[in-house]
């Protein structure tokens, strides 16, 4: 099934009609206009008070047009002093429509060319996202310009379609299917007349396939809140598991194309956005019988069309060109006067302006950002020839580990959340200002709980087949069936200390699935205390019971804790705590053991098409500067465990494993670092470099698989390589892999650095880097914004800086968050998340694989250029620092072998045993985790399976 939403008609969808247009819907069902053709079914969803409440009742719609003529608004994300406005919908009445059609064909208007070129060329890529036996539905019928295209194809390619066109007016439904209707012979046609959420419901228990097409730019008419408002309810409404909608995305580009498209040498948009006055006196004339149908005097309007680099942003308005007194006709006075008050003469002053529309322009990670709010999965892009513009396939995902944050948005983009999260820290007097944006809540939630669960039945259920769960793909690692009955077993071991139950049964399966082996790479004899091993492992079906009686428990207990209102004891609140990020942790060591299987033994969650291999994209070599300093603190101010038990769980409190505290400071020296870390492709580069070294196959990552087993004639390599993912091998050398960060073991990492000449960055290094850039580059995206001239209203404060490109990074910051009053440590130094990772980071399978390091930088309209840096997500990353306890580090007595087990002596640094830090996270990492920039993972030296990648560093004595 595929919804569509199209330019032409998609601000008409939300609204009850017009005054006028009743009157004209009645003429034409006088002459028989809404009898349904034998071409096509015609289905009314209008409700009967919908149809009828115009009436009786003054118009929705002439409510608005009232309360926008008589009161001020600000544009959507400012606090300036506001404007005069009127519904966008009015822009779309026939003469409007008949506008914006001609305003398509102009030719500085790239849009429609763009999204045509699109569709023209990815036809077939396209098609091939839409399988057989589904609905291709269109929300807002338009010309079919542009759709006409797909449905051709679909004619031509695909049986058992069935096309929907939904718009809230008959008329425009009748226009364009009854063109339809002798042209697709092997497309079966429908006509649904209401609102979105009068026809949703239509679809809402269908069991047919679904796309929803959202073309056009669309939701560049749309603030972020509504935009992402409207695709969540389609989500959750119409969409089942793996359906797909396909956005429209109107990219940035230079503001002069922006501005020649908005102002056309022909005057067709001028003449389009005055329209919406003409329609606006045609209300006040129907409702005044007549009367006052010069009620705005044109002649005294100019539009006046801008664009705000800050926001993304072009701003439509109609001027006063000298000043004006606008009477309401007196036999409507006092409808205005019920709905605002008064019948006061409207006063316009010479240059006050109406503001009629925006349309937003999407900058990098936007539509990474716009599927993180809406709980989808971007699957795949199309960019025209020009890149001015992209289609967007997004996919609702079995199940959703990412944290969606997508209150108070204006635009979409991946520093836009973080920098909404920044905006009280430029905003707000620092004796109100809170120390800390939102947070994760202390215990995760049922639905959180759900999901986890959700995304290792998909792997243990689904991706592995049931006859290789007692296979070992890793030899230093249980067989998968251990970690099947490993997760529940450590739950209700904690479950029992939460909630004092006896345990759940068989209580054996405490003794053999309590703890895994970790063994010393070299000996795999050698390792810690564990579990002792069955002769046999139970069977699957009884490892299943045991997991659903422990989750039932675990969810006895979450009920409890939401009806005592979170008085419970911290103690147990720990346990539950504890459970929730073991299990967590866990999904990301099946994942990485699933990736050593036989590529032909994984069964794909997903259908995913890779990109080839774009030059363009090839990322540039950029390096962050920071000067470091003195007593910089780092970790987790720590429980004390047996405290725990004498106190109840307060609000907002954070628990952390204990190798994460006690907090600690630390100073660091001037150094450099990578905005991104190390590709597949250079990596490449560097084993052709190498490829006569004795230890050269050592070097060859176990995330890489060889496609072509015969060798180069000049090196020992496979002619290519693919990267292993559950989702395919997609070549290194001819498709976006390339551009994937490398996964490597930490001595294959250290081998890179050294033949560049580098190092690896400490723990303290990376995480001062990594926490301090979201901040800045939140901080930066936000005070662009604020400092947009027309936007300020006075209520920023300290100087529009722009971002000096050679400044140290924490340097900037400081000197930043000093004019506000406050300092990094108070703002990210003390605080466990990191809230100003960027919305588009891959973490919590936003995509079953991962995705190209980012390539460019991004330009505010204060002048300043930051690189666009990414540190969380992909892959975790390693650092230079042993796995060492901080200064006075105590075990946890819940589980006191956690850390302690793995520390190891200092004097083994160059050994493959040694345990090393990793930071950050990758694309399976849970948001819980990810975000919490306390969190430490570590692994052995030598070992080459985990999802780890690494960057450049080195000391500022030498220049990058």
């Amino acid at each position: 099934m595929t919804f569509v939403v199209d330019l032409e008609r998609a601000e008409t969808t939300h609204t009850v009609y017009s005054t006028v247009d009743r009157v004209v819907e009645a003429a034409a069902a006088s002459i028989g206009i809404d009898s349904t053709p034998s071409a096509y079914q015609f289905v009314d969803y209008r409700s009967a008070s919908t149809q009828d409440d115009q009436k009786t009742q003054t118009p929705p719609l002439f409510i608005e047009i009232v309360k926008g003529l008589t009161a001020r608004e600000p544009l959507p994300g400012t606090t300036a002093p506001g404007f005069f406005t009127l519904p966008t919908v009015l822009l779309y009445d026939d003469r409007g429509l008949e506008l914006f059609d001609r305003i398509t064909y102009v030719p500085e208007y790239y849009l429609t060319a763009s999204e045509i070129d699109i569709l023209e060329t990815r036809i077939q890529e396209i098609v091939a996202e839409i399988p057989d036996d589904s609905d291709v539905i269109e929300l807002g019928c338009g010309s079919l310009r542009k759709t006409k295209i797909l449905l051709d194809a679909l004619n031509r390619q695909r049986t058992g379609i069935t096309y929907y066109a939904i718009d809230v007016m008959p008329q425009p439904l009748h226009d364009s299917m009854g063109g339809l209707s002798t042209q697709l012979e092997n497309i079966s046609l429908v006509a649904l007349c209401g609102t979105y959420e009068e026809v949703m419901s239509h679809f809402g228990k269908s069991t047919r396939r679904k796309t929803v097409l959202w073309l056009g730019s669309s939701i560049g008419g749309c603030t972020a809140d509504y935009a992402t408002g409207l695709l969540s309810s389609v989500t959750r409404r119409v969409l089942n598991e793996n359906d797909a909608v396909i956005v429209g995305m109107d990219l940035q580009k230079d503001s002069a194309v922006i501005m020649d498209a908005y102002h056309d040498s022909q005057g067709v948009t001028a003449e389009f956005e005055l329209n919406i006055a003409s329609h606006v006196n045609s209300i006040v004339s129907c409702l005044a019988e007549g009367q006052h149908d010069d009620f705005l005097d044109i002649k005294k309007l100019k539009y006046v069309g801008e664009y705000d680099e800050g926001f993304g942003r072009h701003d439509s308005y109609l001027e006063a060109q000298e000043d004006m007194v606008v009477q309401w006709p007196q036999s409507i006075r006092s409808r205005v006067a019920e709905i605002c008050g008064n019948a006061d003469d409207l006063v316009f002053k010479n240059g006050d302006r109406i503001y009629i529309e925006s349309s937003y322009k999407y900058g990098p990670g936007a539509a990474e950002s716009l599927a993180n709010a809406t709980e989808l999965t971007l699957a795949t892009e199309w960019v025209d020839s020009r890149n001015y513009y992209s289609l967007n396939l997004f996919r609702k995902p079995k199940f959703f580990m990412r944290s969606a944050q997508t209150a108070n948005l204006t635009t979409i983009g991946k520093w836009c959340g973080p920098a909404a999260r920044a905006r009280s820290v430029l905003q707000e007097l620092p004796s109100t200002r809170t120390s800390a944006p939102d947070t994760f809540c202390t215990i995760p939630d049922e639905k959180e709980w759900r999901q986890m669960w959700s995304a290792w039945d998909t792997l243990t259920l689904e991706i592995v087949p049931r006859e290789k769960l007692h296979d070992k793909p890793i030899d230093l690692r249980h067989p998968f069936i251990f970690y099947l009955g490993h997760m529940p077993a450590f739950a209700d071991i904690h479950m029992t200390a939460a909630d004092s139950e006896p345990p759940t049964e068989p209580s054996v399966y405490t003794q053999w699935f309590e703890r895994g082996i970790d063994p010393n790479i070299k000996n795999k004899t050698v390792t810690h205390s564990h579990s002792e091993i069955p002769d046999e492992w139970p069977a699957v079906a009884d490892i299943l019971a045991y997991r659903d009686r422990v989750h039932a428990r675990i969810l006895r207990w979450l009920e409890r804790y939401k009806n005592s209102n979170g008085a419970v004891s911290a103690d147990s609140a720990r346990h539950v705590w504890m459970a929730f990020e073991h299990h967590a942790m866990h999904i990301e060591t099946f994942f990485y053991m699933i990736l050593q299987m036989a590529p032909l033994d994984i069964q794909p969650p997903i259908r995913v098409s890779f990109g080839a291999l774009d030059s363009a994209r090839t990322p540039d070599e950029q390096w962050l500067h920071y000067a470091g300093g003195k007593d910089i603190v780092f970790g987790l101010a720590n429980d004390n465990e047996q405290d725990l038990k004498k106190r109840t769980l307060p609000p907002g409190h954070v628990f952390g494993w204990d190798n994460e505290g006690p907090q600690i400071r630390a100073d660091i020296e001037s150094f450099s670092i990578q905005t991104r870390s190390i590709t597949n492709q250079e990596y490449l580069e560097f084993l052709c470099a190498l490829s006569s070294h004795d230890d050269y196959d050592e070097l060859v990552p176990c995330s890489w698989v060889a496609l072509d087993t015969t060798s180069s004639s000049s090196t020992r390599l496979a002619s290519d390589y693919g990267v292993r993912t559950v989702v395919g091998a997609p070549s290194i050398t001819r498709t976006e892999a390339a551009l994937w960060p490398v996964f490597v073991s930490h001595k294959q990492a250290e081998s890179y650095a050294n033949w560049r000449g580098k190092r690896l960055p400490t723990e303290s290094e990376w995480t001062h880097a990594s926490r301090t850039f979201h901040l800045a580059a939140a901080l930066n995206r936000e005070k662009a914004q604020l400092f947009s001239g027309k936007h300020s209203g006075g209520q920023a404060t300290g100087s529009n800086s722009a971002w000096p490109e050679l400044q140290p990074v924490d340097t900037y910051v400081a000197e930043l968050l000093a004019e506000q009053n406050t300092t990094l440590e108070e703002q990210v130094m003390q605080q466990p998340f990191d809230m100003y990772i960027p919305s588009d980071a891959n973490i919590g399978f936003a995509h079953w694989h991962p995705v190209p390091v980012s390539t460019s930088k991004v330009r505010h309209d204060n002048g300043s250029a930051l690189p666009d840096a990414s540190f969380v997500g992909n892959g975790w990353e390693w650092t230079a620092t042993m796995f060492q306890p901080y200064n006075g580090f105590e075990a946890s007595p819940m589980y006191p072998g956690y850390s302690a087990d793995f520390f190891d002596p200092e004097d083994m640094p160059n050994a493959e045993t040694a345990h090393y830090v990793v930071k950050g996270g990758s694309y399976v990492t849970h948001s819980r985790i990810a975000q919490r920039q306390t969190f430490r993972n570590w692994y052995q030296r030598g070992y080459p399976y985990v999802l780890a990648t690494f960057r450049l560093c080195e000391s500022n004595s030498t220049s990058c």
